[in-house]
């Protein structure tokens, strides 16, 4: 599944709210943390001038004790970490650094060292996540205030399922994670409405075939979350499962996380209706955007799978590559 998980930190305390999450990812799955720190010149990278070699040194030497700080606060949790301090713009240290493995996990918070912002998402987690191809935790930061370092607690797990297998790739880490947190999973379907999708008048006279063509999808689908239920409960997990009918699925999802307190969303990459060449399915997309709960995706496709966005081909165009 996964080799290793790597958190970025800038040395803020919102940077470090993604350690809680971390340290039970590392428990619950049995793999090796790496904790990275990009040491970014204060400099243009065009300037002619080269940056001071002392002032270079100080920040490599304040960089390595905070990694060393937060390794040894780990430390005292039973975990030792890889720490790492790379050089260059940030968002591509990042990027860069986790490509090198396929198997990684990319776990971040919304906001680090710029602060919180009106924004749901600050300019590094946004570009790193939609970037980097590789499957990631996000953990929301909007609180600035340091806390004690210690595993979080996973109490419910919200699993949006579409009926395809692309969606089912979730549930192995699920299982681990529920097992681990001792969990109750939601599994949780939205059937659009079909009186909505096709704009169906009550005084249409093909009323009455939408809704029992809906009713029909409705049962479906109860079917497919009732296998898949029973399959996690022979595995002695606890489980629940929700189907509705919605107008909106994304909004029906996050008010069903809402009103279940859920603690994390797992969910694909891709489903049944996707871009196969995006990182990203509407509904995660939605999810990394708008989402107010900690969200983990899992990629299904490698980063050479994906096709560059036109931005990034005018950019390799224009530098040249």
């Amino acid at each position: 599944m996964f080799q290793r998980i790597v958190v970025p930190l800038d040395g803020s305390c919102l940077a470090e709210w993604a350690l809680p999450h971390a340290i039970n990812l590392v428990n619950a799955l049995g793999i090796q943390l790496v904790l990275i720190r990009v040491m970014e010149q204060a400099e243009n990278n065009r300037s002619l001038y080269p940056p001071d070699p002392i002032a270079c040194d100080a920040m490599q030497a304040e960089a390595r004790a905070y990694l060393d700080s937060v390794a040894s606060r780990l430390g005292g949790l039973g975990i030792h970490p890889e720490t790492r301090i790379l050089e260059g713009e940030t968002v591509d240290q990042i990027i860069s650094f986790v490509r090198q493995d396929g198997h990684t996990l990319l776990v971040m918070t919304s906001h680090g060292v710029g602060g919180i912002s009106h924004y749901m998402l600050g300019s590094v987690a946004h570009k790193s996540i939609l970037q980097a191809h590789v499957s990631f935790l996000l953990v929301r930061a909007f609180n600035d205030q340091c806390q004690a370092l210690q595993e979080c607690h996973y109490n419910r797990i919200t699993v949006p399922l579409d009926g395809s297998s692309r969606s089912e790739c979730v549930l192995p880490i699920v299982e681990l994670l529920s097992r681990h947190n001792d969990s109750t999973v939601d599994l949780v379907s939205i059937v659009p409405s079909l009186v909505h999708q096709y704009q169906i008048d009550k005084h249409d006279h093909r009323l009455s075939n939408i809704q029992e063509l809906q009713t029909e999808l409705k049962e479906k689908i109860d079917g497919y979350l009732d296998c898949i239920g029973d399959r996690l409960r022979n595995e002695s997990l606890h489980v629940q499962r929700q189907v509705r009918i919605s107008d909106s699925p994304m909004s029906a999802i996050w008010e069903a996380t809402r009103k279940g307190r859920s603690d994390l969303v797992i969910m694909a990459a891709h489903g049944r209706n996707c871009v196969s060449h995006w990182p990203l399915g509407a509904l995660p997309l939605n999810a990394l955007v708008y989402g107010e709960t900690p969200l983990l995706v899992l990629q299904d496709l490698e980063p050479h799978e994906i096709e560059p966005t036109f931005a990034e081909r005018a950019s390799a165009e224009a530098w040249g590559h």
